[in-house]
């Protein structure tokens, strides 16, 4: 509870920071302060920001995280969360957390929001089993991105480090969501992947 009640505060801060942002119709990735870096390293075992900036045209956000295993995709995304924009030039910012829980449960928090406020969304998935898992974790390395209808925001990978299996993360490639670049997730064999993407609707 401490946590929620933690990234909650955060994510309100950051989303009032995200005023800075003045590239119309793009989503970037901010620079957080010393403080801000500590606040969710303490709360979250990972955490992803993005700024951005939409004019009055686009009508609602959406979040939502696919997952896949041995690279196949599950039937439905593990989390998803749509909110309204509204209908005039807005800056404003999303904060996804991810913690991982004693009882081999993985929590992942989104919040979505601007100066007028913001909402968000818990969910929980299991945490992938095996030995030697490793986790690795990339956002995309695009410096800015312009706002579409299906954006590949970050990856978080766990990926067995056994002899023989790669441990790399996401190509550059992968993130440009290039023709086929799903087969990028099979030729690596990785266990488990958790892809975040947003869509903003006009």
């Amino acid at each position: 509870m401490k946590k929620w009640v933690g990234l909650m505060c955060l994510s309100c801060l950051l989303v009032l920071g995200a005023c800075a942002n003045t590239d119309t119709n793009q989503l970037t990735i901010p620079e957080l302060t010393d403080r801000e870096k500590q606040i969710l390293e303490t709360t979250s075992n990972q955490a992803f920001v993005f700024d951005y900036t939409a004019d009055q045209k686009y009508k609602d956000v959406s979040i939502w995280l696919e997952k896949y295993e041995k690279g196949k995709k599950t039937a439905e995304p593990v989390s998803q969360f749509s909110t309204s924009l509204p209908g005039k030039l807005t800056s404003g910012g999303i904060v996804f957390t991810v913690v991982h829980t004693a009882d081999q449960q993985v929590l992942f928090f989104t919040n979505v929001g601007d100066t007028d406020g913001f909402s968000g969304i818990q969910t929980q998935d299991t945490m992938p089993n095996g030995e030697n898992l490793a986790m690795l974790w990339g956002t995309n390395p695009q410096e800015s991105l312009p706002l579409s209808e299906e954006m590949l925001l970050a990856s978080i990978i766990h990926t067995s480090t056994t002899e023989g299996v790669g441990t790399s993360s996401l190509s550059v490639d992968f993130y440009e969501q290039k023709e086929g670049y799903l087969e990028e997730l099979k030729a690596k064999e990785y266990d488990v992947v958790y892809l975040l993407k947003a869509s903003f609707k006009k």
